[in-house]
């Protein structure tokens, strides 16, 4: 078990030295310009040990978001199974917006994607739909008897557009903090939809049941 987890973050290692130098060559040099044996010369290994890594130069591009949703997830397994979804989903991505990333790796992130856009939309939409699935799933296991599958995907859906949005503000202007970000669009969102939708809102209720039956018609 030792020599297993030794292994583990020795190979977690070398992956973020790969990804670390991968980025600081796609930032000086620019990433179409960038070789897969310049990446192994910076991270001192070799071209088999970077694709045993990554399959490709792309994947070293966003290793490092990938990587913090999965911090995430097992931040979101660790909340109390008491606490509301809600609560519990932006607890998790908040804590992501403000201690999951180093800034100096999403600035580089950004800096290339200023240059290279393309990156940006298939990664906010590949990337995110495979870190919403996840998130669903980590709460139907949690939370499966307490909650119907269609607000757990309904709220987590809400809460990741909270997140894209923050992290789509902060890779297009960059003033401020992720986490500032995050707070202002939580906030924004969730005042204006009591103050706005507090009228067209149907009221709380019992909903019926699987075997509550429409009342019969009557015969002509």
């Amino acid at each position: 078990m030792a020599e297993t987890s030794i292994r583990d973050r020795r190979a977690s290692e070398t992956r973020a030295r790969i990804a670390e130098a991968a980025l600081e060559l796609f930032t000086t040099n620019g990433y179409d310009e960038t070789t897969i044996d310049q990446i192994a010369g910076a991270a001192g290994v070799g071209r088999r040990t970077v694709f045993r890594h990554f399959a490709t130069k792309e994947a070293m591009l966003f290793d490092h978001l990938s990587v913090r949703r999965d911090f995430a997830l097992r931040r979101l397994q660790e909340r109390p199974v008491s606490e509301p979804p809600l609560v519990s989903l932006h607890a998790v991505l908040r804590e992501l917006c403000q201690q999951g990333y180093e800034r100096r790796l999403l600035g580089q992130i950004r800096a290339v994607l200023a240059i290279e856009p393309r990156f940006a939309t298939r990664e906010l939409s590949s990337g995110v739909r495979a870190f919403e699935d996840s998130l669903v799933a980590t709460l139907k296991q949690r939370l499966s008897e307490s909650h119907s599958a269609l607000e757990i995907q309904a709220l987590t859906e809400m809460a990741e557009g909270w997140f894209l949005t923050a992290v789509r503000l902060y890779f297009k202007e960059g003033k401020r903090s992720l986490v500032e970000y995050f707070d202002d669009v939580v906030e924004f969102c969730t005042r204006s939809a009591g103050r706005d939708l507090a009228s067209v809102i149907r009221p709380a209720g019992p909903r019926p049941g699987r075997g509550d039956r429409r009342p019969a018609r009557p015969r002509r």
